[in-house]
């Protein structure tokens, strides 16, 4: 599978769906998402628990299969390939996952799962597999002569960088990184995420980062995506998210962050904290009009009847608000 034509896009998604469950009162995990990422681009998935997240990023590895819509990489849609195909579209696009020793077989060393990676997409003979594997793990920071031990035996943050290793095994264009940090020590993330965009620029990766904590994505990323019950409602710069939030779900997922909050008091009129009414609704709910408007505190006749344009309300910055100037 060839990678990218030149300027163009890494991965395009288009009208993504992902639905589960009964045809009649389907799981609409993922409804109708669309973006793209450039080569060496770090985007940032943001949102509450249940929003659609990790499916959507699960659907792009192909690890959950895509109800409608499409999912382009180096001109070809990949929601339908199998096999051999299959194979080749995950030698471009890895995974790192939430949880580092859940993901790694404990009864393999973790040198030999390094090296499985490649067995399995028929790279190399068994010498230049180990090899490999000990180049990967200098470059994670780790010794190589801890390869033959086994992943009961690594703290937390040695056990993520073994699966960076793991991902970059095959020398993939994209990753797509679930909470890779969320389960770790404050010390120990700032670590990961330095090491992550040390990675970034010497091997020209694309991340598509998947977190719930903002101040995380806004520190690795260069544009952040926000979703709510499947959908992306805004999308801009950290810099724009952070100081000039456009989505009233935005700006009270910000509020909870201690470093914004002088911002939006004085954006708030000395508002010190946005509070949303109740849970979020179950993604089986066909809710009309806007689908956040159950919760949100700035909600009008308008956001109950009718569904909110997606739009560009600067140049770069989007919206799915009504009034989101």
């Amino acid at each position: 599978m060839s990678g990218p034509t030149q300027n163009g896009p890494l991965l395009k998604v288009e009208d993504l769906r992902v639905y589960f469950g009964k045809a009649r009162a389907p799981v609409r995990a993922v409804d109708g998402v669309s973006f793209g990422i450039q080569p060496g681009e770090s985007i940032g998935l943001v949102g509450e628990s249940g929003c659609g997240k990790t499916t959507l990023g699960r659907a792009i590895m192909r690890l959950l299969p895509v109800h409608s819509g499409r999912i382009d990489f180096g001109g070809q849609d990949i929601a339908p390939l199998r096999d051999r195909e299959l194979r080749a579209y995950r030698k471009n696009v890895q995974m790192i996952f939430q949880d580092p020793y859940g993901s790694l077989n404990a009864r393999m060393s973790v040198g030999g799962a390094i090296e499985e990676v490649l067995r399995l997409h028929r790279l190399g003979d068994r010498t230049s597999r180990r090899k490999r594997a000990q180049e990967l793990f200098q470059a994670v920071g780790l010794d190589p002569s801890y390869m033959d031990r086994y992943p009961h035996e690594f703290s937390g943050g040695q056990r993520q960088r073994i699966g960076i290793a793991r991902a970059l095994a095959v020398d993939p264009k994209l990753i797509i990184a679930d909470e890779p940090v969320s389960a770790l020590d404050v010390s120990v993330q700032v670590q990961i995420l330095n090491l992550m965009k040390d990675l970034q620029r010497e091997m020209n990766l694309a991340y598509l980062f998947v977190a719930h904590d903002l101040a995380v994505v806004r520190y690795v990323c260069d544009r952040i995506l926000v979703m709510y019950l499947g959908k992306i409602v805004e999308s801009g710069t950290p810099e724009e998210i952070f100081t000039q939030p456009t989505h009233p779900y935005t700006q009270a997922l910000l509020s909870a962050v201690p470093d914004v909050d002088k911002g939006l008091k004085a954006r708030h009129g000395g508002s010190d904290r946005i509070v949303l009414k109740g849970d979020v609704p179950s993604p089986t709910r066909k809710i009309p009009g806007c689908p956040f408007h159950p919760r949100c505190p700035m909600a009008q006749d308008r956001c109950r009847a009718e569904v909110p344009e997606w739009r560009e309300i600067r140049p770069g910055q989007w919206s799915a608000c009504h009034f989101a100037e």
